[in-house]
This record gives structure tokens, C-alpha cells and sequence, in this order.
């Protein structure tokens, strides 16, 4: 997005200049709208075709609380341009617009006409409270669907969703517990209706679930965090469904420390055994954030390394969200900042061959961005990252990009 002191030409010099730095890597960028004087972000993609792919986030502000929008753009093979999308959340007389949010985290469907969209809403007449949001594509517009209704408000979300069928579709994410914890949330589509399914926690304090994948519609993966207020952590959560039901199932936690973190953002299933998840770790003794990579060989998920830009105090390597074209051929996407960028965050990609993890350059641009999602195209060689970029840098306080604009990279890998 380019400000009204911010001439377009300058951002497309700027998109120029990052590929320049980066010449060596497979990716490059696809210039997209962002034509929102106060930020534009983009949280997922998924393509159906080379010349049918979607990404989904929010627009109207750098971060998605108050005053944003949906925002859902679409790639005809040609160019990126913005569809439609609407906004139940919307300000009126007694609602100010900013006291609003709409926010995608999520794009998943069967085909062309059959896709998902999904995240949350809130409007100051519920309070504040996050609601689940979910949007259909059929063929023709963007529609709210209607999603479950939950009988606790708090903090109600979606952070995840994938489409098997037509009639078979699950949606992840986090509800609010009587006592005002989170609790995971499983939402399911049987062609008619999205109805909640139950779904287990480890623990009563605090749970939610971040992505989704399947191996089959008896074969499905959930990844998160949970929180443990015992050791203050936050430790990995990983759920399965196997057709009847969702299990908790053990996972690792490499850091075990008081306010450290073990965090899931992202997974991906090849077959029965050949799942992987992705996230960081956060150690607060050092501090400092490093990949996290975990996988499911069919009997246990184990810690796999993953290298790091950087393994020093005050840096931070993370991953988001994670692609396969096949067992040997793995994707995953952040971002990281060290000494060397200044305290801002810049892209990261990683790469599994089959047998080990390696950082591959990507194209960066402006001053700072964050690379939030990832899609490999089965049946061809075409992978798409969806994300945001500032030529303002990073808010050193909160972490977020200042004025963010879309930032889409592709690669016809050969």
C-alpha cells in the first residue's frame, strides 16, 4: 500500500531493489494491491490452479484489532487484484467504525467454486468480545457463512481451515471457557452446516489451535500451544483426528523454562507418516526466538533441526506456516531480526530436501516484513508466500509492521 506521501513508483522500486539483493533465490515477487493509506496484511494463500489462487488477511491498520477490514485478493495467472469481501462487523450510530474489527487468518477450499475464509469479527455492541468469522466463495462473490454458535462469548477465533469435500470441511481455532480461559476450538462443515465438534485441551488454563491439515478425511493433524501454569510455559499442542474423534497427542517442548514458550503455527501432512509442524521457541533466559520443527513419523513426533539466521541474545527466528509438494520437498516461511538488520524483521524461508533443513534466500522488501503463509501447488511446480512488507520498518515496541503493505512471492521452481 503506498500512503498519500508515498509516491507508487517508489514502492515498486523498492519491490525492485529487494529482488536485486536477492538474485540468488527461486522466489520472486508478484506485485499486489495495497492501496489502503493504513496498512494492508495478508495472512494465508492457497491456489487451485496457476491461474486461480487467493489470499486472505485484513486492511485499514497495522494491526488487526480495531478498525480493519477483510481484505481478499486474487490472482487470475496475470495480476493480483482485491474481490469483494464483506464485513459483518461494521460501524453504525451507536458503534463507531472503530470500535470494529474483520479479520482472515485462513484460505482452504475444494475448487474454484468451493472456497473458505476464515477468522473473527467484533463490534463494540458485543462488548469487545472476538467472534468466529467465516466467509464462502462460490464461484461468484464472497458470502458470510454462518458459523456455529458458541454459547460462551470471550475470545472466540479462527485460526485455520481445510476443505476435503464439498460436504467435509474443518475449521481451528480457540473459544472462550466459562472461567474466561481459551479452549481449542473444531468447527465442521457437512455441506449444510458448521457445527461444533468436540475437541479435547490438555489442561483447563488455556489452549487454541493455530493450523490444520489432512492425510485423508480419517487422517487429520491440529497444531497449537497450550499453556502449563505450573512451569509458566507455553508448550506445543498437537491434536489428531482419526475420523471418530480428536486426541491430544504428545509432543516435544525443547525449552522448559519459567515464561518460555514452545510454539505451533503451522503444519503440513504428506501421508499417515510424514507430518510436519513448524513454529519457534522463545527462551527468556537468553532471550531469544529459534525455529521450531517437529515431526510425525507415523509412531512419535521428534524435534527435527532447523537452522537459525541467527542463534544470539536478542534475536528472534520464526516460522509461521508450512507447504509440501512431497516428502522431500518441504517449505516453511517467517521471518527473523539480529544485530545485523537493525531490530527489523525480514523475510525467512526454509527448505527440507529429504534430509536436512537449510535457509534459501528470499526476496525482501522496504525496511522490514513478515512472510505469514505458504502453498504448494500439487501436480506442478508453483508455491506462493503471502505476507506484508513496510518501507517504515518495525514497531520496536510491539513487533508489528508500521503501515504494512501485501507482500506475495511466487516461484515456478525448476
Amino acid at each position: 500500500m503506498h500512503s498519500p506521501s508515498q509516491p507508487l513508483w517508489l514502492g515498486c522500486a523498492l519491490f525492485a531493489a529487494g529482488i536485486l539483493a536477492a538474485q540468488s533465490s527461486i522466489f520472486r515477487v508478484q506485485p499486489s494491491p495495497s492501496s489502503y493509506p493504513r496498512g494492508v496484511t495478508l495472512n494465508a494463500v492457497a491456489a487451485f490452479a496457476a491461474n486461480d489462487v487467493w489470499a486472505v488477511g485484513y486492511r485499514g491498520s497495522n494491526f488487526p484489532t480495531n478498525q480493519t477490514k477483510t481484505l481478499i485478493e486474487h490472482f487470475d495467472g496475470a495480476n493480483w487484484s482485491v474481490a469483494p469481501s464483506p464485513n459483518p462487523a461494521h460501524g453504525t450510530q451507536n458503534c463507531p467504525a472503530d470500535e470494529t474489527a474483520n479479520v482472515l487468518n485462513a484460505v482452504g477450499g475444494t475448487s474454484s467454486s468451493d472456497v473458505w475464509a476464515v477468522g473473527y469479527f467484533f463490534h463494540c455492541a458485543t462488548l469487545i468480545n472476538l467472534e468466529p468469522l467465516i466467509l464462502h466463495w462460490d464461484g461468484m462473490q464472497w458470502k458470510v457463512a454462518q458459523a456455529a454458535i458458541l454459547s460462551t462469548h470471550g475470545n472466540n477465533a479462527l485460526n485455520g481451515v481445510i476443505a476435503l469435500s464439498p460436504t467435509n470441511a474443518y475449521a481451528v481455532g480457540y473459544q472462550a471457557a466459562s472461567n474466561g480461559a481459551v479452549l481449542t476450538l473444531v468447527e465442521h462443515w457437512d455441506g449444510t452446516q458448521w457445527s461444533v465438534m468436540p475437541s479435547p485441551n490438555a489442561n483447563p488454563n488455556g489452549n487454541q489451535l493455530n493450523a490444520v491439515s489432512a492425510a485423508s478425511p480419517t487422517d487429520i493433524w491440529a497444531v497449537g500451544s497450550q499453556v502449563d501454569q505450573i512451569t509458566n510455559t507455553n508448550q506445543t499442542l498437537v491434536e489428531h483426528f482419526d475420523g471418530v474423534q480428536w486426541t491430544v497427542m504428545p509432543s516435544p517442548n525443547p525449552l522448559h523454562g519459567d515464561l518460555d514458550q514452545n510454539i505451533l503455527n503451522g503444519v503440513v501432512a504428506v501421508s499417515p507418516t510424514d507430518v510436519t509442524a513448524v513454529g519457534f521457541l522463545l527462551n527468556t533466559s537468553i532471550p531469544n526466538a529459534l525455529t521450531l520443527v517437529e515431526h510425525w513419523d507415523g509412531a512419535k513426533w521428534r524435534v527435527v533441526p532447523s537452522p537459525n539466521v541467527s542463534t544470539a541474545a536478542n534475536d528472534a527466528n520464526h516460522l509461521n506456516a508450512v507447504a509440501a509438494f512431497s516428502a522431500s520437498d518441504i517449505y516453511a516461511v517467517g521471518w527473523f531480526e539480529d544485530a545485523a538488520t537493525v531490530g527489523q524483521h525480514h523475510t525467512l524461508i526454509e527448505r527440507f530436501d529429504g534430509s536436512a533443513w537449510r535457509i534459501i534466500a528470499s526476496p525482501t522488501a522496504g525496511a522490514a516484513q513478515h512472510l505469514n503463509g505458504v502453498f504448494a501447488l500439487a501436480g506442478t511446480r508453483n508455491a506462493w508466500v503471502a505476507g506484508a512488507f513496510s518501507i517504515h520498518g518495525t514497531d520496536p515496541e510491539f513487533g508489528d509492521l508500521i503501515i504494512p503493505r501485501t507482500l506475495i512471492l511466487f516461484t515456478p521452481i525448476g
